[in-house]
């Protein structure tokens, strides 16, 4: 039987008088995808930012792995689920820097050949890793962004509009690198607008209005 991997159970964000996560809830399991639609300002990247403990929340519970995540280490619950945005800052240095700079924070030095094998799992050549991070198109930016976290082995991947300026062809390479790391565990949870994109993803799908996160297409 599948475990649950992330909890939120009624998460709000209040700014002002404005109510812009409204108690969403939501269960994501070992391995599996979650979409989240929705138009823009519906709220939709504010609860992921929230749920990546990026911003503070007003209610509400995150659980990860059984744990209180609002009570983890910051650096390490976002070691574990790993937020990565649609257009990704790449740090000073090549590509391989980029790639190293997780497990570099933590003592860890990781060698040419763990480089070129994390870069390979999102669709990027070996050779990439020497190039300079500040000379990538979009598309390459967020491929690294995403070796980048996968390099600190994430549980869980955040994923904010990471497909929505890219190209046809470079969203449906992303998605489906996205979808096989699945079947080695990883679960993710994807904010679009897009909704061929979900539907690339597959998995659950959630629908946010107005701050109100509801299941289904």
């Amino acid at each position: 039987m599948a475990s649950s991997c992330l909890v939120v159970a009624e998460l709000s964000v209040v700014r002002g008088d404005r109510t812009i996560v409204d108690h969403a809830s939501l269960s994501l399991e070992v391995g599996t995808i979650a979409t989240i639609q929705g138009a823009s300002g519906s709220g939709k990247s504010t609860f992921l930012r929230a749920i990546a403990r990026l911003i503070a929340v007003d209610g509400g519970r995150i659980s990860f792995e059984g744990h209180d995540a609002l009570a983890m280490e910051v650096t390490e619950y976002r070691r574990r689920v790993a937020y990565v945005p649609q257009l990704p800052r790449m740090f000073e240095g090549t590509v391989a820097d980029n790639v190293r700079a997780g497990p570099r924070f933590q003592g860890v030095s990781l060698s040419d050949g763990a480089v070129a094998e994390l870069l390979e799992r999102v669709g990027l050549a070996a050779e990439m890793a020497r190039r300079p991070a500040s000379e990538l198109s979009g598309g390459e930016k967020l491929r690294v962004g995403l070796a980048r976290a996968l390099a600190n082995d994430p549980r869980v991947l955040l994923l904010d509009e990471s497909t929505s300026a890219l190209d046809p062809e470079s969203a449906a390479r992303v998605i489906d690198r996205v979808v096989s790391l699945t079947r080695t565990g990883t679960a993710a949870i994807c904010v679009t607008h897009i909704d061929e994109h979900a539907r690339r993803f597959g998995g659950a799908r959630y629908h946010m209005t107005s701050g109100v996160l509801a299941e289904g297409a």
